[in-house]
Order: structure tokens, then C-alpha cells, then sequence
């Protein structure tokens, strides 16, 4: 059952802003995805009732709690129980960040509930209880005012380009934490974004968006294995490998991962043994060889299988299997024909270890 279903119609003056379906599962994570003025942000606000009435004129939501927008009905935002992340945080500036995760807590919706110690927990906000906001950097505000969010108990999280303004380390930190609440709660979360590799790296569900319309809605693992899509969106071509810690080479600054019956080794991660990991594999980092190399600064070698050959402008995109899992790569045409590559034929893929980008735990 979806959680949500939508015509929805955003219109100012002559000018049509937003003119879509939409529908929303009832658990997982939803990236709304397309350039700057693709009407990602209209959409996140048309659904959470941000957009006056008379601009949204022909839109009807419906929930699983009932009725959010009819022709005749419009529901007040704060009555839909819905938790709203946005690139500038929003937390009261008079309060602690223990202050600010209190008062919301009070004000519970109905929607899966995490105890405060589990919050602060996972957002790492332990040693940030009693500062203000004003004396935060932008990762640790963006990390309170996600965690705020969440300890309100949401039916449904609303981001909007949360880690837009963030560095790498906070931008990886958010998506850590954001994983892990994926796997604790059965809360369905919209995620807005331009940056392929947040999306990759938390979505399940993509809706590619452009000039107010949804163009396409598909799951990730549709998209990352799609041919066609990647010859045209080359600059998005990444795959997403679930993947499992098996164990940590210390010593040399390495952590192993389990993929089927292979091993994967990546930069150390601080994850416990049979913890689930999604690890993103960038088409550009993959080169193919008939057989393996025995000694070679590449770490992993891969078992792979030819899926699909698709020549274009000169190069070969190569979908391969691997462990019934797919990612890709990107070869010349000189390549492909030494290799003599052919569909359904075996072939090994080396990737660089600190190639390799291990956003962190995944459900499941």
C-alpha cells in the first residue's frame, strides 16, 4: 500500500510551476532529482501544505491517514504530521540543542518514535546537548535539526538539499545517519537533491523531475542498470553494491567486505562485522581484464559476467553481473575488441580500493 498518492498543480499567475502525479511509498526513500528549477522544492512544499491555496487550485492528496487536499479541503500543515528538513536549519536559537530535541519530543505525532538517548545517538550529539545553535558548525546544526525533526515523531521527513551547504565529512556523516534510521524505522522520507551521489547513496526510489514534471520514477537499481539511461546520463553512472563488513585489516588501513562469495577491500570503516553496507562503485573507476592480475597496486578483482554491451561515440558501456548484483564500465572500442568481449562472457573487473565510497549501513 502507498502511503501517499497525488495529482498535484502549482500555478502563479499564467505561469505553471508544478503539474505531476505523485506517489509515495510507504517506507524507503524517495529522491526527488533534476537541475535547479526542475520544481523539486514546489513539490516538497506543495506536499507538506506550505503553499497557499490559491496557487494549488486542481491538486488532491491523499494519505494513508485520509484526505491532505481536495477541491474543497485543504489540510493546515501542522495537522499532517509531517517532519521538514531544509538546507538552512531551522532550530530555535534561544534553546540548547537538549532543549530544542525536548520541546519537540513533547509535541509527538503519531508516526515511529526513537527514544531521545537513541536520537542523540545516532546524530552524535551527545557532546552538543547543552550549546546553542549559534555555536555549531554547519554539520553538527544540520545534524541537530534532522535529529529534531526525527524525535517529533514524523509520519513522513521532507528534506530539501539538507547537506547542500556541508563539507564532505558532514555530507558523509548525515548520510551514515540517515542509513541507519532507514534501517530502524518504517518512515517513508522524501529526499531533494541535484547531487547524483547523495541520491545513490540513500535513495530507493528515484523521480527524476524536470520543467514541474515528474519524467521518470523508477527504483535505484532500475536506473543503475539501465543501459540506455546510462548512455545518456553518463555523468550519473554509478552503481550501488549491497555489500556486508566480514572483517578490518588494521594494520593497513583496510576493512573487508563479504559480496557474495567474494571479497571487496575499502578504505577502514568503523562498522561491526555482518553489518550491511552499501558501497558505490563509479563506472570510471572500473577496468576489466580476461584474467586476473597476480600482483598489482589494484586490490579487487572482481568475478564478473557480461550482462549488456552498449557501444557509444567511440567507447563500450559494459553492464556487469557479479554475485547476481550490477555495476558498470566504461571501456574504448580498442579495449572491447582486444578483450573480444561478448555478452554472457566471463570477465574480471579491477577497482582501486580507495576508489571505493562506503556511505555507510544499510538496512536490511
Amino acid at each position: 500500500m502507498s502511503f501517499l498518492t497525488a495529482v498535484l498543480a502549482v500555478r502563479q499567475g499564467t505561469k505553471t510551476l508544478l503539474e505531476t502525479p505523485f506517489e509515495l511509498e510507504s517506507q524507503g526513500v524517495t529522491a526527488l532529482f533534476g537541475p535547479s528549477g526542475a520544481g523539486k522544492t514546489t513539490l516538497l512544499k506543495a506536499l507538506a501544505g506550505l503553499i497557499p491555496n490559491q496557487y494549488t487550485q486542481g491538486s488532491v492528496i491523499h494519505s494513508k491517514y485520509g484526505s491532505w487536499q481536495t477541491e474543497q479541503f485543504l489540510l493546515a500543515p501542522e495537522k499532517r504530521g509531517i517532519g521538514l528538513v531544509f538546507q538552512q536549519q531551522q532550530l530555535f536559537p534561544h534553546l540548547t540543542i537538549g532543549e530544542n530535541l525536548r520541546y519537540a519530543q513533547k509535541r509527538q505525532h503519531d508516526g515511529p518514535k526513537l527514544t531521545f538517548d537513541e536520537i542523540v545517538t545516532i546524530f552524535g550529539l551527545g557532546s552538543l546537548l547543552a550549546r546553542y545553535p549559534q555555536a555549531l558548525s554547519g554539520g553538527e546544526s544540520q545534524r541537530a535539526a534532522l535529529a529534531r525533526a526525527l524525535i517529533n515523531a514524523p509520519r513522513l521527513l521532507l528534506m530539501d538539499e539538507p547537506l547542500a551547504a556541508l563539507d564532505w565529512t558532514a555530507r558523509t556523516e548525515i548520510l551514515n545517519a540517515l542509513n541507519h534510521i532507514k534501517s530502524e524505522l518504517q518512515l517513508p522520507m522524501v529526499y531533494v537533491s541535484h547531487q547524483w551521489d547523495e541520491v545513490i547513496q540513500l535513495a530507493d526510489q528515484v523521480q527524476m523531475m524536470d520543467k514541474g514534471k515528474i519524467t521518470r520514477s523508477d527504483s535505484l537499481a532500475a536506473l543503475t542498470t539501465d543501459i540506455d539511461f546510462i548512455t545518456q546520463e553518463q555523468r550519473l553512472a554509478s552503481a550501488i553494491l549491497m555489500t556486508q563488513v566480514s572483517g578490518h585489516l588494521p594494520d593497513e588501513g583496510l576493512t573487508e567486505l563479504k559480496l557474495g562469495d567474494q571479497t571487496i577491500l575499502v578504505p577502514m570503516i568503523t562498522l561491526n562485522p555482518s553489518t550491511n553496507v552499501r558501497l558505490l562503485i563509479r563506472m570510471l573507476d572500473v577496468s576489466l581484464v580476461v584474467e586476473p592480475v597476480a600482483r598489482s597496486s589494484i586490490l579487487n578483482t572482481l568475478a564478473c559476467r557480461v550482462a549488456h554491451i552498449k557501444d557509444h561515440e567511440g567507447a563500450a558501456l559494459i553492464l556487469l553481473s557479479c554475485e547476481g548484483q550490477f555495476f558498470n564500465a566504461r571501456i574504448t572500442a580498442r579495449s572491447k575488441r582486444l578483450l573480444e568481449l561478448k555478452v554472457g562472457q566471463p570477465i574480471f573487473a579491477q577497482i582501486k580500493a580507495t576508489a571505493l565510497n562506503s556511505p555507510g549501513p544499510q538496512d536490511g
